[in-house]
């Protein structure tokens, strides 16, 4: 199996790529700029190729069996829509083309829940509308079409993904919240009573990734992916306070917030998605970010 893996010098992107090649795939890691981590098992390493590219200017990528689509642009400070609009539907749509030119079996991309846009349901699934989505998720929907359009030539796969954590994972709750902990900064939460699994693991989305590009299905598929189980806003705050004791200034602000709880039952039933328990997972994200 030959893995085409886009955002290699990423978190996610780069973790799939490393873990792909540790489960005995050939990996093709593709990175515009930003250095590529290399397995440290010998023999991935040895299943394990670079490749700088920009995507979105790129017409002949090498052929391989599978592409997964983790490279994307999101709304950060300095960050242009025109960019957004290059990195995430210019790139996309090029290489959607290269897989149908080179007739590869199987495209995953990575989605975001920020398609949805405005969520008033208190549970989002695969059957939630899109209701005014910002830039970056109308970006992120616009390449769920582009499969769509080809689905009866490409089978794929559109992840809607909440946080992602893991080691080194960054710009997200979870994230922000150990990296202030860690450095002693203070730390101000919103809704402590309300209800979260709107994270997942790197290492089950990618388990669900390889267990899908063994077995890929006709069409243009979509999923939604979390945490198994729920636990309060609170109780995770002073889990992660009790693991990173330095100091930090633990606040709770008064904005409300919207919140929603993430079904994930459809990935567990048809795609094999096992999702850590709320609480393994955050013990987990601890360890790996001591």
């Amino acid at each position: 199996m030959r893995v085409l893996v886009t955002g290699a010098g990423g978190f996610a992107g780069g973790y799939v790529a490393r873990r792909l090649a540790c489960l005995g795939a050939d990996v093709l890691a593709v990175t515009r700029h930003s250095e590529v981590t290399v397995p440290s098992d010998k023999n991935a390493a040895g299943r394990f190729n670079v490749l700088r590219a920009d995507l979105a200017n790129s017409t002949s990528l090498p052929r391989t069996d599978f592409i997964v689509h983790a490279a994307a642009t999101s709304i950060w400070s300095g960050i242009t829509v025109d960019q957004m609009l290059i990195d995430n539907v210019q790139a996309t749509r090029a290489l959607v083309s290269q897989a149908l030119r080179t007739e590869v079996k199987g495209f995953v991309y990575f989605s975001s829940l920020s398609t949805l846009g405005d969520i008033s349901s208190s549970v989002v699934s695969e059957d939630t509308p899109s209701i005014n989505p910002d830039v970056y998720g109308l970006t992120k929907l616009l390449g769920e079409r582009l499969l769509t359009d080809v689905a009866n030539q490409l089978p794929s796969l559109s992840i809607r993904l909440p946080a992602v954590i893991g080691p080194g994972s960054k710009r997200n709750w979870l994230s922000e919240c150990v990296r202030k902990l860690k450095a002693g900064e203070p730390l101000s939460y919103l809704n402590p009573k309300a209800y979260f699994n709107n994270a997942c693991h790197i290492e089950d989305l990618t388990q669900m990734i390889f267990k899908w590009l063994q077995h890929p299905k006709s069409g243009a598929d979509m999923t939604m992916v979390g945490a198994a189980g729920r636990l309060m806003v609170k109780d995770i705050v002073e889990h992660l306070s009790a693991s990173f004791d330095a100091g930090s200034e633990i606040q709770l602000g008064t904005r409300n917030l919207r919140t929603f709880l993430i079904d994930c039952s459809y990935a567990r039933t048809n795609l094999g998605y096992t999702p850590m328990e709320v609480s393994a997972m955050l013990d987990r994200f601890i360890d790996e970010n001591r």
